[in-house]
């Protein structure tokens, strides 16, 4: 081959060193930048799933509460903040069979809870303390008491529980005057919810361990037993 013509080819084709030879850090500056690609599209798809699916639950949220029909009317017995929450529960179930609301008799000797029998009681039956299930179903149980504890020189401990033919389900204990102050008053509120499939002639009832301090006086409209009928196996 002419040696001009081999010199001119020399020149023009890169080098076999040079061809495969690349700076590592050029190829880490490029994964870097895939990665981080990869990464801002995963995050805006997440994001994205995220309103879509707030999105559907609020709809499905509008769409249950325009399917519960408007309330006839307004139950007499009124309380504070809770329990008007509570009446407005029962006034809102979308079942209107069975459903009582009750509040704490002002006279308490022992630690089954009694209640006044003028309240409200439909397609239930009141008993002894008891309410009494007349419908089978899924039943929402709520109970809350207000308790006034003058604190001796002890601790107390303060304990609502819920009985369903005489078993405890549920049950709230707290602690007061662990700091032995004696002349403080302590204001302590428990309240408990439950949801159980009950049968006929099943027995609610409420028992507290220190029914002394259920505080009958500065709220006694406080001091509530509501249950309500939430899905009926008729």
């Amino acid at each position: 081959m002419d040696p001009g013509l081999q010199q001119a080819l020399t020149r023009v084709a890169p080098s076999q060193d040079t061809a495969m030879h690349v700076p590592a850090g050029s190829v880490a500056s490029h994964l870097g930048t895939t990665s981080r690609g990869y990464f801002y599209f995963t995050t805006t798809a997440l994001a994205l799933c995220l309103v879509f699916a707030v999105a559907t639950i609020m709809m499905l949220v509008v769409q249950k509460t325009d399917s519960i029909p408007n309330p006839p009317g307004k139950f007499p017995l009124k309380g504070g903040n809770c329990s008007e929450d509570i009446s407005c529960i029962l006034e809102k179930a979308p079942f209107k069979k069975s459903w009582a609301y009750l509040q704490v008799s002002k006279h308490i000797n022992k630690s089954k809870l009694s209640w006044n029998k003028d309240g409200i009681v439909h397609g239930v039956r009141y008993q002894d303390g008891n309410l009494v299930i007349q419908f089978p179903g899924w039943y929402v149980i709520i109970c809350q008491l207000q308790f006034l504890v003058k604190c001796p020189a002890h601790s107390v401990d303060l304990k609502l529980e819920l009985l369903i033919n005489k078993d405890v389900k549920k049950q709230t204990l707290v602690t007061v005057c662990e700091s032995g102050a004696q002349t403080k008053n302590i204001y302590q509120n428990l309240s408990q919810f439950l949801l159980e499939h009950l049968q006929v002639n099943t027995t609610i009832s409420v028992k507290v361990d220190k029914f002394q301090y259920v505080d009958t006086n500065t709220f006694p409209l406080e001091n509530v037993l509501s249950i309500f009928l939430y899905s009926s196996s008729d």
